[in-house]
């Protein structure tokens, strides 16, 4: 029986939602922080999707990774000295016990696989399968020690993608996701983004009149829209505008 996620927790995973365990010594910058943050989320968010929407194609063959996929949702992620760690909620014993046995690993595996990142599910008590609304996370993370490999590899990934040599993903959006990590980590900017009501691959920015002029000074492909109330300015791009601007925001290095 599918119970289905509650919808207070349907929050799309962004780069706030991935939690990074600092050792006491750790003094990285905390815009490489950030940024690897994000990374992961833009990595682990679509890959997620994917598995899930497979699940549902699938759901006659194999009805126990559908209804898994149904009944969780990724709350975000924790970084820790172990690897990377699904932060879940979880509806109840059933999925939990799924979620702990072969199909949450099948799961996984498709994630890792999609994401091209090592993840795992956090160890839980066992007792907690006896109970409904569990948050599956990582409860006492193991500090990350400093790594400045690690910290390089991951800031050379995000350039990659923001420098069109990495594709952001493989839908519709990815020129809109790049765009957004370019604006965010290139310029400092970091609007907010609507897809819905658009075509395939168009998004609207949302954003302060003081980013909307830096971005009219960089000649944004779109034309300027002001809010009927409040001073966000919106701008609505579509695919083919979201990559040539990129490569606008990306000659800034």
């Amino acid at each position: 029986m599918l119970h289905t996620v509650p919808p207070e927790f349907l929050v799309p995973l962004t780069g706030d939602g991935v939690r990074w365990h600092f050792h006491p010594d750790d003094h990285r910058d905390a815009d490489v922080v950030e940024a690897t943050c994000q990374l992961l989320a833009d990595l682990v968010r679509p890959a997620w999707e994917t598995v899930a929407a497979g699940a549902a194609t699938n759901r006659a063959a194999d009805p126990a990774l559908h209804r898994l996929m149904v009944n969780l949702h990724l709350e975000g992620l924790d970084l820790t000295a172990d690897g990377t760690v699904l932060s879940l909620y979880v509806d109840g014993r059933g999925t939990h016990d799924l979620l702990h046995a072969t199909t949450g690993r099948r799961m996984t595996e498709a994630l890792a696989a999609q994401a091209r990142t090592p993840l795992r599910v956090a160890d839980c008590d066992s007792r907690l399968r006896w109970t409904r609304n569990i948050h599956c996370h990582q409860p006492s993370p193991v500090p990350v020690p400093p790594d400045h490999e690690v910290e390089r590899a991951h800031q050379s990934r995000l350039d990659d993608v923001i420098d069109g040599c990495r594709p952001a993903g493989g839908d519709d959006q990815a020129p809109s996701q790049r765009l957004l990590l370019a604006l965010r980590h290139r310029l400092g900017i970091a609007p907010g983004a609507l897809w819905a009501g658009h075509p395939h691959g168009s998004v609207s920015l949302n954003c302060s009149a003081e980013d909307a002029r830096r971005l009219l000074e960089l000649n944004i492909p779109a034309q300027p829209q002001l809010a009927d109330v409040g001073t966000t300015v919106t701008f609505t791009l579509t695919a083919t505008d979201c990559e040539y601007f990129a490569d606008t925001i990306a000659a800034q290095r």
